[in-house]
């Protein structure tokens, strides 16, 4: 029985993503390999932060405006 471990590919780790092929790279080129397209080198979108701040307003300056 062998266990096998899945291995996360992230921007983090150096890793370079392909949109035409959907393929990560670890390389230090700027275009792929395979099909010569440019590689991402950071997602597309943040991922939502759940420790976003907020700050609170006092009452008496809402009242005023």
């Amino acid at each position: 029985m062998s266990a096998t471990r899945k291995v996360r590919r992230s921007y983090a780790n150096g890793y370079k993503y392909c949109s035409r092929c959907r393929t990560y790279h670890l390389t230090d080129k700027v275009r792929c390999p395979y099909c010569g397209t440019l590689l991402r080198n950071s997602p597309r979108k943040k991922k939502q932060s759940s420790n976003e701040k907020y700050v609170e307003v006092p009452a008496e300056i809402l009242l005023t405006v």
